[in-house]
């Protein structure tokens, strides 16, 4: 396969984000919110470029390249496509900042189907971000569930920052958060509660703060798969 040249990998970040400015030849400032920009430098391509941005942003996200392993695993001899590199990030962004959540289809089914086989009981797992979406669960450490209830102990987790989601069953149609939901939400930036019977219909995201977060079910990543591996 033909290396992508950085004209081309230019031409379509301008092509996907046209309010792009141009600083120099190798050096682009992106516009990824109302307030806040992306600046990458490609003076090094087929080198992994670099990416700045918003010290606000970065003090909250922390390591970008821990959520999109893609870039982190950069391929000079094939290296992806920025454009959707950028997408991703974005996508990531919104997530951790509780604006906007992204899941792979994949994962809802997933949940969903744990959710039905605990039944009567609650189940309760986190969510880790792959690539720009919710894409893999893991089943929290010494969790344990009942019929009204599922708790978990955060400090058997480690420090996983990918894992940026919580999410648990209630056994009826109610996928509002209790008050004892509310004391779990404020330790992540993304809560999911699925209500019987169980389906993308009965799917609840709020925010730490318990406030319902809008969201988009995707197909297959940004990178057109929908299974992934992680060293």
């Amino acid at each position: 396969m033909k290396m992508l040249a950085k004209e081309t990998q230019i031409d379509k970040i301008l092509e996907f984000y046209p309010e792009t400015m141009m600083i120099d030849s190798s050096i682009l400032e992106i516009p990824l919110f109302p307030k806040a920009s992306l600046k990458i430098n490609l003076s090094k391509y087929p080198k992994k470029p670099k990416l700045t941005l918003p010290k606000k942003i970065q003090r909250i996200l922390g390591d970008s390249e821990t959520y999109i392993p893609t870039f982190r695993h950069w391929n000079k001899t094939n290296p992806p496509l920025i454009s959707i590199i950028i997408t991703a990030l974005k996508y990531t962004i919104e997530m951790v900042a509780g604006i906007k959540v992204h899941f792979l289809d994949k994962i809802v089914k997933d949940i969903s189907y744990m959710a039905r086989t605990s039944f009567p009981k609650e189940t309760f797992c986190l969510l880790r971000t792959i690539n720009g979406v919710l894409a893999e669960y893991v089943l929290a450490p010494g969790s344990e569930s009942s019929e009204i209830s599922a708790i978990f102990f955060p400090t058997r987790l480690g420090h996983d920052h990918s894992l940026i989601a919580s999410c648990h069953s209630h056994p009826t149609p109610n996928n509002r958060p209790s008050r004892a939901d509310l004391h779990t939400f404020r330790k992540f930036p993304v809560n999911i509660i699925i209500g019987a019977p169980f389906n993308f219909s009965t799917l609840g995201v709020y925010n730490l703060q318990g406030e319902p977060i809008p969201f988009e079910i995707h197909a297959f990543d940004l990178f057109g798969s929908n299974n992934f591996e992680i060293e």
